[in-house]
């Protein structure tokens, strides 16, 4: 495939070729691609795609100091007391008080908050899907045989079981179906939806020996989402207590500092489904169909970056009665060295799109209607990450 820019910058011009003869992959389960000498290579730029905030190595337990907000919000409660009375003088009573005035907590009838009150499941569920700012929902089936349609917090725990893509979402419940929503919520719980909400769980340190933290030890089912939110300045202590129930307090300032910070974005490719899906954290943005390579052509799988947006180019390539010259292909995302991109399609009719590609498809690239290929190119940065599997990330055959 020969690529030529014609957007009109000269700081990108580039010729690719193909190679001749590809040999046709089997459809195969998400996996991480390794090079061998009959695939393409690629370069990973991985600075672009971590966090550039650099954590700080916390020395005492959380206290529950609190920060001044990111948020540009200036509506105030209407008394000094703010809405709860026994707030005042409570290390996370700014926490508290902003939250309420966004409109994420509420108290109980009495007009109290009781901020060292243990948090359940099920409030805690209420809090996170709020913050994330996601529709609830309300199937006729439920996901959980303790989560009924009549319970108080239905919607929440099923918007919550919906929220993301297989096997990622974001509630998953026990291995014995339930949910358990009366039962407190563990510190450890809690940050890992946190972290997994905001797409925060790849985070892991690269300049620490052995775990920060005191009680939290690297071989932790939940380290890789509590050194998560050590990075982004959820957590501030050397000192998590893991197991502990979160208080109404503790989960409040977690919240604070968590609801301002940036997500994640990535992009989730099932070629089974013939489904583009642009997630940030766990919240899918935009949905396409796609129409991705055809046999003898296929589409890479494995995980990969975005190395580069062109606006438009030229594109040329194939064998034989496979040749092809393609002028001015819209909404560019260059992958694996160059080679493969995620762009406009303009020339093959619409109805192609989400359907099976075998005859009909690309030489391996993935294309999108060209409206769609422009809010992905806009949405997307240099660095983001894809991920091109043949598993189901949200439909099963039938559904």
């Amino acid at each position: 495939m020969k690529v030529q820019d014609v957007s009109g910058k000269s700081f990108f011009k580039a010729i690719v070729i193909l190679l001749a003869l590809i040999i046709f992959l089997p459809p195969s389960p998400l996996r991480a691609q390794t090079e061998t000498s009959s695939t393409p290579t690629w370069t990973q730029i991985s600075s672009t795609h971590t966090s550039t905030e650099t954590p700080t190595t916390p020395t005492t337990m959380e206290t529950l100091t609190t920060t001044t907000p990111t948020s540009t919000e200036t509506t105030t409660p209407s008394s000094n007391n703010g809405p709860f009375p026994d707030i005042v003088g409570h290390p996370a009573e700014q926490a508290i008080r902003h939250l309420w005035v966004r409109g994420l907590i509420s108290g109980f009838p009495d007009g109290t908050f009781r901020p060292d009150d243990f948090l359940t499941r099920a409030e805690f569920a209420k809090l996170l899907i709020l913050s994330i700012g996601v529709q609830t929902l309300a199937p006729t089936l439920p996901s959980f045989s303790d989560v009924l349609p009549s319970y108080w917090a239905f919607p929440y725990i099923e918007a919550g079981r919906h929220l993301g893509i297989r096997p990622f979402f974001l509630f998953q419940g026990f291995p014995d179906g339930t949910f358990r929503p009366k039962a407190y919520i563990t510190i450890a719980e809690a940050l890992t939806l946190i972290a997994r909400s905001k797409g925060w769980e790849d985070t892991l340190p690269t300049t620490t020996p052995s775990s920060p933290f005191q009680d939290v030890p690297i071989n932790h089912w939940a380290f890789q989402e509590i050194y998560s939110c050590l990075a982004y300045g959820v957590v501030q202590c050397d000192k998590v207590f893991p197991d502990d129930p979160l208080s109404r307090g503790q989960a409040a300032l977690y919240f604070f500092r968590a609801i301002d910070r940036p997500a994640i974005k990535s992009i989730y490719i099932s070629l089974s489904e013939q489904r583009l899906y642009a997630l940030e954290g766990a919240r899918i943005v935009y949905e396409f169909p796609t129409l991705t390579g055809k046999q003898g052509w296929p589409t890479p799988t494995g995980i990969f970056y975005v190395l580069e947006k062109v606006e438009a180019v030229d594109m040329q390539g194939g064998l034989g009665m496979e040749e092809y010259y393609v002028h001015g292909v819209p909404w560019v995302l260059l992958f694996i060295s160059r080679v493969y991109a995620i762009h406009g399609n303009y020339w093959k009719p619409e109805r192609y799109f989400g359907n099976d590609p075998t005859s009909t498809g690309s030489h391996g690239c993935v294309g999108l209607i060209p409206d769609q290929a422009k809010l992905l190119y806009d949405w997307t940065s240099v660095g983001t990450k894809i991920i091109i599997t043949w598993d189901y990330l949200r439909y099963s055959p039938g559904e």
